[in-house]
């Protein structure tokens, strides 16, 4: 189940880092550094999943 949560968050944060580039393009860096910063805490918790150092369901079973 990890390893399917880490393969659907890697899309997720890479669109979210695509767009902090597009949105630092526009001159919009508040929002830019807020994407950049959700885009990279989600792929940090993507590698944490898929290494098994964080497994969420490991006390319901």
């Amino acid at each position: 189940m990890n390893i399917g949560l880490g393969f659907i968050l890697i899309p997720i944060g890479v669109i979210f880092i695509v767009l902090s580039i597009f949105s630092f393009q526009k001159n919009e860096k508040t929002k830019g550094y807020g994407m950049l910063i959700a885009g990279t805490v989600i792929l940090s918790i993507c590698i944490l999943l898929l290494l098994g150092m964080y497994d969420p369901y490991r006390n319901y079973i």
